[in-house]
């Protein structure tokens, strides 16, 4: 079985707003200037929102959205052949957490409030789910927290999954166990701040993006238990209208938080010293910034609205990003995948 080069990256779409079934494109990233040229022809799907890729390499999962499904996709040298549709066991399936050993993929069902544990079988696709966790509960806001939104599903340095829930304010660890999930702890956060996407610093530090009060909380954690120890806001300077937090992802070195801010349409860049973050700058991207990734010496921001992938330049001792010129179009971007590390 093929295994993907080391320098594509892949991107997801959402289909439906755009108007398009180009869910998923490949591109070749020239490691030196940062570019990226079209490399495969693109797969259809509906809203592939998030993509994640098997360890080894030699299979791509996607969570399509508003299809209720996770997607199962085999590498072959002209791109990925499509394995498999399976259901996701609720609404709005929106981020995947594959298994490092490659044993089964974990999917968050947002408008579900849950999430399904997927089995990988030998030839790479996933097997029915053969576990659904619901959670319970809301939170005070009245449009966003009317009930249990799982957003993220993330296998932390210690082994346990945690899942961010925007809807209940919480975030829930669970050991992965031969028989499934089992729950471990729950984290009660700050009231309100809809928390979305979590970031582990080497330190163990977790720092937690809140979508609906753009703040980033700054955790520690220890049995699988977050315990909030300060809040800071999600940009830099002042955001100028309503502004919702969405990826955030440290550097390799641990020295930088980014943070993807949309409505400020800025990535921000904070400075990690000891567990505490200092506001650098505030770096203009796209539209809409839903996701973005860290790859060698670049940042790729999805812009969403603006139907833009933009390629920046990090400076490792600064922190800061600059554009390097680069913008290729892609409708609806949602999430920037490069190639998985090799070990």
């Amino acid at each position: 079985m093929p295994s993907v080069s080391p320098d594509l990256v892949h991107i997801g779409s959402y289909t439906a707003k755009a108007g398009t079934a180009q869910a998923i494109t490949a591109w070749r990233q020239d490691p030196r200037t940062g570019r990226l040229e079209p490399a495969h022809p693109p797969v259809e799907a509906v809203d592939p929102s998030w993509l994640a890729w098997h360890p080894a390499g030699t299979h791509l999962y996607a969570a399509s959205e508003s299809a209720a499904q996770v997607l199962s996709y085999a590498v072959t040298e002209d791109g990925l052949r499509l394995l498999g549709a399976l259901p996701s066991g609720g609404d709005d399936p929106c981020h995947l957490a594959v298994d490092p050993q490659g044993r089964f993929v974990v999917a968050a069902n947002y408008s579900g409030g849950s999430v399904a544990v997927f089995a990988i079988g030998a030839d790479g696709a996933l097997l029915p789910y053969h576990q659904l966790v619901a959670h319970d509960g809301s939170g005070p806001d009245p449009e966003r927290q009317q009930g249990p939104h799982a957003h993220m599903a993330l296998l932390g340095p210690d082994g346990l999954l945690y899942v961010s829930d925007l809807g209940t304010d919480e975030v829930r660890s669970y050991a992965v166990e031969p028989e499934g999930l089992r729950h471990v702890a729950t984290s009660p956060l700050i009231a309100g701040m809809g928390p979305r996407h979590l970031a582990f610093h080497p330190s163990g530090t977790v720092f937690v993006a809140g979508e609906l009060d753009s703040t980033v909380v700054v955790c520690e954690v220890g049995d699988g238990r977050l315990r909030p120890v300060s809040a800071v806001a999600a940009t830099a300077g002042e955001p100028g209208e309503r502004n919702y937090p969405s990826h955030l992802e440290c550097s390799p070195d641990g020295q930088f938080l980014y943070v993807a801010n949309r409505g400020a349409d800025c990535l921000t860049v904070f400075a990690v010293a000891g567990g505490a973050l200092r506001p650098v700058a505030d770096v203009p991207v796209g539209r809409w910034p839903r996701h973005f990734a860290l790859l060698g010496d670049f940042v790729y921001a999805a812009g969403q609205d603006g139907d833009t992938v933009t390629v920046y330049r990090r400076d490792p001792v600064t922190g800061i990003p600059s554009p390097t010129g680069d913008t290729i179009t892609v409708p609806n971007p949602t999430c920037v995948l490069p190639a998985p590390a090799r070990v």
